[in-house]
């Protein structure tokens, strides 16, 4: 496999967040080379016009404000999709005859592995990307890559399907399965017609290195750097 150099160290550093004093010497020269380069660039750009920077500015929020924000859309978003919803269908009342054991244990371990991933996700994004997960408003300061993000780009689409489907599969409901088949489906198109083509734009090349490395739906280990 071949080597990176210190310039291509350099460049991975930048764009994935990786800290300098975890790279080599001379790939650190790189790395100030680079900031320095990137900063005379930004210096020497042309200033867009004012109505246009605003129209494509996203709204940036302190931490305190991100973190309130994100609590406040978990309880009211995830709250409605994944209780008060399948509440309204079932009122929580099993069906009968009662699935088999192992497929209500399967339900408990959906229900249990969607619940944190739901907070893990949530959690991640507030203090990494500092914004509200409310992909119709872009508030992130940055792409947020880490926590279940490595794994797979929709980590809180698919935690909700889960959660639900593992509901269904305790209760021995079908109706559950249904609802979250079709709101899975309602998520993979939002996400192929608006979400990605919004992240693609806002951050760049950034976006498109990160849907090379991470799937989208079915998750598996991050690929390593060369």
């Amino acid at each position: 496999m071949t080597k990176m150099t210190p310039e291509q160290e350099a460049a991975y550093a930048l764009r994935w967040g990786i800290t300098r004093s975890g790279l080599p010497p001379d790939a650190q020269l790189a790395y100030d080379r680079l900031v320095e380069q990137q900063a005379r660039a930004a210096v020497l750009a042309p200033a867009s016009p004012a109505g246009a920077h605003a129209a494509r500015s996203p709204v940036v929020l302190p931490r305190w404000a991100a973190a309130v924000g994100t609590a406040l859309v978990f309880l009211i978003g995830q709250g409605t999709a994944v209780v008060l919803l399948p509440y309204a269908f079932t009122h929580w009342q099993p069906g009968a005859p009662p699935w088999p054991v192992v497929v209500r244990a399967i339900g408990v371990a959906l229900i249990a592995v969607g619940g944190v991933v739901m907070i893990w996700g949530f959690l991640r994004f507030a203090t990494e990307g500092v914004g509200v997960p409310v992909p119709t408003e872009p508030t992130s300061r940055q792409l947020t890559v880490g926590g279940p993000y490595r794994y797979l780009r929709n980590p809180l689409y698919l935690a909700i399907a889960l959660a639900i489907a593992g509901q269904g599969l305790l209760l021995s409901r079908p109706v559950l399965l249904a609802y979250a088949a079709v709101l899975l489906a309602a998520f993979v198109a939002f996400v192929h017609w608006y979400e990605e083509p919004s992240l693609a734009r806002r951050f760049g090349d950034q976006y498109q290195a990160y849907r090379q490395q991470v799937p989208g739906w079915w998750p598996r280990l991050p690929r390593r750097a060369p």
